[in-house]
């Protein structure tokens, strides 16, 4: 049985420790020397800097994030909980805790982590209760802040899941909003996919509340955090779709 090498990673006070076989641990190694040198703002807490690190791995080497990623859901994982519910039992702060969740799915489109991610998603309360009847309610205002702030975030997170959707859905609404009986109510367009990657490029807050912007963005954000929730269960839309008493489209998600 080959031994394995301990590599740290350290930045300041902070470290973590992977364990590998020798021809791996060379190269990740050279890496964590790398990644040693980058300079982030404030203390990386022990979670945050095995996200920061298996973020930095992905840009470099699919393999060794694979080693990363798995001593990362093993260190959240400890007791098979769903990850989500894992990051909220750590009492992060908001900002943390999405920057874990980021890195945790930055390797969704490589081949070899999909069985890692399916097995690690673990059983969600609410889906196999008996008890429990959920309903899905879509409309409505949105909370605090721009109607772009949640999509922003959403995309940002997980963007490797739904970045295709929302450039598709970007691309549909651009082409609506030139439509010559409504063209009027965009003098600004509605490029959602720019004003999501690209803060500077939206238009004010004026042009952006008003109605014929906001619902469809509203619309938008509501249908890709369900994207976000079918994909992360390993379900399909319509699998979803049957654990609701209310119902969606399951033809809207036919583009994922």
């Amino acid at each position: 049985m080959t031994a394995l090498t301990v590599v740290s990673i350290r930045h300041g006070s902070v470290s973590i420790d992977l364990k590998a076989v020798p021809d791996f641990a060379d190269q990740l190694l050279e890496l964590a020397l790398q990644f040693e040198q980058l300079e982030f703002d404030g203390t990386p807490g022990h979670l945050e800097l095995f996200a920061l690190f298996l973020e930095f791995c992905v840009q470099h080497s699919n393999s060794l994030a694979l080693l990363v990623f798995e001593a990362l859901n093993n260190e959240l994982r400890a007791d098979k909980t769903n990850i989500h519910v894992a990051i909220q039992q750590q009492e992060l702060s908001e900002e943390r805790a999405r920057a874990i969740i980021r890195a945790y799915y930055s390797l969704w489109d490589v081949p070899d982590a999909c069985a890692l991610y399916q097995a690690a998603v673990g059983q969600t309360a609410l889906l196999s209760l008996a008890s429990t009847h959920l309903m899905a309610l879509f409309g409505g205002q949105r909370g605090t802040g721009s109607c772009l702030d949640e999509a922003r975030w959403i995309l940002q997170v997980y963007k490797p899941l739904v970045s295709g959707y929302v450039q598709h859905m970007s691309e549909f609404l651009c082409s609506e909003a030139q439509d010559s009986r409504i063209v009027a109510a965009y003098p600004e367009g509605l490029n959602v996919l720019e004003w999501l990657s690209d803060p500077e490029s939206a238009p004010d807050s004026r042009y952006i509340e008003t109605m014929p912007i906001m619902l469809p963005v509203i619309g938008l954000t509501q249908l890709i955090q369900v994207m976000v929730l079918f994909k992360t269960l390993f379900m399909s839309p319509g699998e979803l779709v049957q654990q609701f008493k209310g119902k969606y489209c399951a033809k809207l998600f036919n583009v994922a």
